[in-house]
């Protein structure tokens, strides 16, 4: 769990039935950042995706698994030096057998770092 190490979640705020909207900072000093990349720190894609998962599973107080990534696409690096504060606007959908399906961006005023399509499952 990245929760409180690598970030804290500084609200989550539901938008609709489905939507919600988190607002995040990045742990700047976290030893991740030692090896991705050391003076140049880069926020792992694996992470971020990581970062929705947990947020979601916060919000609906229930453990979730990434199960499917349909489409993931980077349109920008997130560099905590430079944006430490983020957004997480996630759309979810409950489906059969306690899945949910995934909208997802990670963004910060104009840039979007990251588009998520996929599986969470309970």
């Amino acid at each position: 769990m990245l929760l409180n190490d690598f970030y804290k979640i500084l609200n989550i705020n539901k938008v609709t039935d489905n939507e919600l909207i988190a607002e995040i900072k990045i742990n700047t000093g976290h030893k991740i950042f030692d090896g991705h990349f050391p003076n140049n720190p880069v926020v792992p894609g694996v992470v971020s995706v990581q970062i929705i998962n947990e947020i979601l599973s916060k919000h609906l107080d229930k453990k979730l698994m990434t199960s499917k990534a349909r489409s993931i696409k980077f349109p920008a690096i997130i560099n905590p030096n430079i944006t430490p504060k983020l957004l997480i606007k996630i759309n979810y959908f409950p489906t059969e057998k306690d899945n949910y399906k995934i909208n997802a961006q990670i963004y910060f005023e104009e840039t979007v770092f990251l588009k998520f399509n996929g599986t969470f499952i309970f």
